[in-house]
């Protein structure tokens, strides 16, 4: 159960820093992280899109480089074929960087 919290605190803080990141192309309405089974679950409106968006990472690993935190997707499915096709080109593999509070956060809730 505390994980479960934990987990859920940290989606609402990855919730607001990925929607400054991308508010020029939409907002995320929903974000779930589970770190046992290390995946994220995501609903994005994107802007002129009727619909929302529906995302899967189906496994991701954080890391810490010389003091940055990064996060790298492993498997990405949507809701939209195309989007696979373009998730899948440059997402999966890649090394974004994390907030350092959120890093940080993120150890820690993987500690227990």
């Amino acid at each position: 159960m505390l994980q479960k919290m934990k987990d859920k605190a940290l989606s609402q803080g990855a919730k607001i820093a990925i929607n400054k990141q991308i508010e020029a192309y939409g907002k995320i309405l929903s974000l779930n992280l589970d770190s046992k089974q290390k995946s994220i679950t995501m609903e994005v409106m994107l802007e002129g899109e009727m619909e929302a968006l529906g995302i899967h990472i189906d496994e991701y690993e954080l890391k810490e480089t010389n003091g940055q935190h990064q996060l790298i997707i492993k498997g990405v499915k949507t809701s939209r074929v195309w989007i696979n096709t373009v998730a899948s080109a440059y997402l999966v593999g890649k090394a974004f960087d994390v907030p350092d509070e959120y890093g940080k956060m993120f150890y820690t809730i993987m500690d227990g």
